[in-house]
C-alpha cells in the first residue's frame, strides 16, 4: 500500500461501437471483434473515412446524452442504492471531455450532455435532491489520472462514492477534417493513421471495494512530454517514462511484476514509437507485460478510452481464465504532450 486512499471501480458501464452495454462490448472485445465501418466522411482522394460508429441517427449533444446514460444505467443497475449516485451529501461526479485544443471543442459542451444525462436518470429514479458537485477533466485521452486523483480527493474529503464519466465522440465535421488535413486517419493511401470512433463509460468509485469485489488502481503517474507529433523536437519517451515509474513507486510495484499493460495507442507510429520506447527503458532486464489494446476494436474514443480501459478490466480481471495477469499497467498520451499511468490489481479470491 502507498498510504495514499484505495480506489476501487465497484460498478462500470460502456457504450460505445460494439454495444449499448458493457457485458455486450467485452463478448466482442473477447472475440477481437470491431465495427469499422464506412460513413458519410470522404478523405481528400474520394474515399469514404472508415469510423468506428453505433447506427443511430440521432446528432450532436443528443447524441452524447443518450450514449451517457447507456453507460450510467450500466452502473445503476448494479450498486445496491441507485438513487444515491444523484445525492450531492454522498456522491460527485468528475467528467472527462475532450481537450480545449480539439477543432470541435468550439462546438457543445459534452459536459452539458453528461449533466443531462444525469439529471433524466435523477429523475427516472425518483430523486429529488441537489445534483452532486461536477468536476471537468478537459485532458482527452491523457485525462485519466488527474480525473481519479479528483475522484480520491472527494472520497478524502467523505464522499462515499465518485461517478467518473468519461465521453467523446471524433465523428463530427470539424475534428474529421482537421485530422484528415494533418494525414492522421487511416485512409487508403495512409497507414500512419487512427479510425475515429465515440463512446461513453462510467465508473462508481469507492474508497472500499463492493462485496462482489472491485479491481483497486494501486498507482498514479503523470508527466509531460517535451516530444512534439511534427518531429520539431524529438521525441525521447522521458513522459511516459516518468509517470510509469511515478505510478509503479506509488503502487509499491516493481515494473518488473507487471503482468500485462493496456495502451491507448490508436494506430499512430508517433504514439506506438513513445510507448515502446518507455516499456523498454522501464521493463529493461525484465519480461516485457502482455500487451493490449483497445483502439483496433473501437477506434480512437478520446476522453472516454481511460474509463473504457478500466472498463473492460472490471470484466476480465474478476476471470482467472480471462484476465491477463494479476497487476497491470494502463498508460495513456495526448497530443499536448500530457502522459498518464496506472497501475491496477485485480480483486482478491
Amino acid at each position: 500500500m502507498s498510504g495514499l486512499p484505495d480506489l476501487h471501480v465497484n460498478a462500470a458501464g460502456l457504450c460505445c461501437s460494439l454495444g449499448y452495454h458493457l457485458d455486450a462490448a467485452v463478448c466482442a472485445l473477447r472475440a477481437n471483434m470491431d465495427h469499422f465501418r464506412e460513413s458519410a466522411f470522404y478523405s481528400q482522394g474520394g474515399d469514404p473515412v472508415q469510423v468506428a460508429s453505433l447506427p443511430e441517427k440521432v446528432y450532436g449533444a443528443q447524441r452524447l446524452q443518450r450514449w451517457v446514460e447507456h453507460a450510467v444505467q450500466d452502473c445503476l443497475s448494479t450498486i445496491a442504492d441507485p438513487a444515491a449516485l444523484f445525492d450531492e451529501r454522498r456522491s460527485a461526479v468528475v467528467i472527462l471531455v475532450a481537450d480545449a485544443q480539439r477543432p470541435s471543442s468550439e462546438g457543445d459542451d459534452p459536459a452539458e450532455a453528461v449533466r443531462a444525462a444525469l439529471e433524466r436518470l435523477a429523475a427516472r429514479y425518483g430523486v429529488d435532491a441537489p445534483a452532486p458537485a461536477a468536476y471537468v477533466i478537459r485532458h482527452g485521452r491523457a485525462g485519466l489520472v488527474a480525473g481519479l486523483r479528483q475522484a480520491r480527493a472527494a472520497l478524502d474529503a467523505g464522499k462515499a462514492q465518485v461517478l467518473l464519466v468519461g465521453v467523446d465522440s471524433l465523428l463530427n465535421a470539424a475534428d474529421i477534417n482537421f485530422y484528415l488535413q494533418e494525414e492522421r486517419l487511416f485512409v487508403p493511401g495512409n497507414t500512419d493513421g487512427f479510425v475515429p470512433g465515440e463512446a461513453a463509460a462510467a465508473l462508481v468509485l469507492g474508497a472500499t471495494p463492493a462485496p462482489t469485489g472491485g479491481i483497486r488502481i494501486a498507482g498514479l503517474g503523470s508527466a509531460n512530454e517535451r516530444g512534439t507529433l511534427d518531429g520539431s523536437v524529438p521525441n525521447r519517451s522521458e513522459g511516459l517514462t516518468a509517470a510509469i515509474r511515478e505510478a509503479c513507486a506509488e503502487a509499491q510495484v516493481a515494473p518488473g511484476h507487471l503482468q500485462f499493460r493496456l495502451s491507448d495507442q490508436n494506430g499512430e507510429h508517433f504514439y506506438t514509437r513513445d510507448a515502446t520506447n518507455a516499456i523498454t527503458r522501464v521493463m529493461a532486464g525484465t519480461r516485457q507485460p502482455a500487451f493490449l489494446t483497445l483502439a483496433d476494436k473501437l477506434g480512437d474514443i478520446g476522453a472516454a478510452t481511460g474509463p473504457a480501459m478500466l472498463a473492460w478490466l472490471s470484466r476480465d480481471l474478476h476471470h482467472p481464465q480471462r484476465r491477463p495477469g494479476h497487476a497491470g499497467l494502463l498508460h495513456l498520451a495526448n497530443d499536448a504532450g500530457l502522459r498518464n499511468a496506472v497501475v491496477v490489481h485485480a480483486p482478491k479470491e
